[in-house]
């Protein structure tokens, strides 16, 4: 039975020696895997770090003319209720600037016409020429004015 007891024994520490063997095994596989997963993450930082910087400087960018073409339509519009107020203030003085006058362009226009129309009589009567003559005028329709 001591014979067996050793055998047990060394079959222990064999597989005692194997187990520390494969727990080295597999502790210097878990550190391979862990460098090979700190280089690809280096390499991955080192690629994906412009890559952002970049997103971020587009998104800046896209801030920037976001809240400047904000700007330049708050500053269109305002020229546009400026322009439409100055047009409607124009318009009102055209109409009070042409409602005041209209009654003495009325008057002018009547006094040409009356001017135009003795301009026109007086040639008909055959003007100086007639009087330098001695001729009488006379109107070719003024006989009913004689009863």
């Amino acid at each position: 039975m001591e014979s067996l007891g050793l055998v047990f024994l060394g079959l222990i520490a064999l597989s005692s020696l194997v187990q520390g063997l494969f727990l080295l095994g597999l502790g210097w596989g878990g550190l391979r895997l862990m460098r090979r997963i700190e280089e690809l993450q280096v390499r991955v930082e080192g690629e994906l770090k412009p890559a952002l910087a970049s997103v971020s400087r587009i998104t800046r960018n896209v801030t920037e003319v976001s809240a400047i073409a904000s700007a330049q339509a708050q500053r269109v519009e305002a020229l546009v209720e400026h322009t439409l107020a100055r047009v409607d203030e124009t318009k009102e003085q055209m109409r009070e600037a042409l409602s005041i006058p209209r009654g003495g362009l009325v008057e002018v226009s009547a006094l040409l016409k009356g001017f135009r129309r003795g301009l026109d009589v007086y040639q008909r009567l055959g003007g100086l020429e007639a009087q330098a003559r001695g001729t009488t005028r006379r109107y070719s329709d003024d006989e009913h004015l004689f009863i």
